[in-house]
């Protein structure tokens, strides 16, 4: 019971579901209509496929005059896992709340910062409800050391991961192990290519000023 959350929080975002936008893109508010539309298609067109998701292309979501967001589709933030069929904590509000993110040291620059809301009044996340997703989400931390050649697999329908500041280099890789169990995953087969527009998205981000290195060409 006790690495549960709230009861209320948790209903009330299951109810309301929540959106989450994965990048900004500030476009001078003066710009007329025609011009601020077709940069949207032409954002929706190269941001989409760089994140294998489906997207919205929304202006001014968080109230920022002329900011273009690309905002996930609403989903519950509870799913059932595909084996067991208990209900699980499946989402990353714990990450992409802008709320818990200024809380801490942040090198991601404004293009790349996330903010998360509620689906049905696109309002970001109170800090109540923030702040006890958070706790939840850290009550029951594992510390795992990693050294040199170490693999951990994890199941993201059963745990949450992620890593504390430490020096030095990171190189991530992702990737992700499926079934081909239709009744889990449909007939769902995404492959993306990354085009000219792709590549040109990904060269920008690296030569935006960062903390850190980046390498996404």
């Amino acid at each position: 019971g006790e690495r549960r959350g709230d009861p209320v929080v948790l209903q009330k975002l299951y109810d309301r579901q929540i959106r989450i936008s994965v990048s900004n893109l500030d476009i001078p508010p003066s710009f007329p209509g025609p011009l601020k539309e077709g940069i949207k298609t032409l954002v929706d067109k190269a941001v989409a496929p760089k994140f294998d998701m489906d997207l919205e292309m929304l202006y001014e979501s968080d109230g920022k005059p002329g900011r273009l967001q690309a905002v996930e589709t609403a989903e519950s933030p509870i799913n059932r896992h595909p084996v067991t069929g208990l209900p699980v904590w499946f989402n990353n509000a714990h990450n992409h709340a802008r709320k818990l993110r200024d809380r801490r040291p942040c090198g991601v620059p404004e293009v790349g910062m996330t903010e998360v809301f509620y689906a049905d009044s696109m309002d970001p996340l109170s800090l109540e409800d923030c702040s006890e997703i958070k706790r939840a989400s850290e009550k029951h931390i594992t510390a795992l050391a990693m050294e040199p050649g170490d693999v951990l697999l994890v199941d993201n329908y059963r745990a949450l991961h992620g890593r504390d500041v430490f020096q030095g280099d990171r190189f991530h890789a992702v990737s992700w192990f499926t079934w081909d169990n239709e009744e889990w995953r449909g007939d769902e087969r995404r492959i993306v290519e990354k085009n000219g527009m792709n590549k040109a998205i990904n060269a920008m981000m690296d030569w935006l000023p960062k903390d850190f290195e980046s390498d996404q060409t």
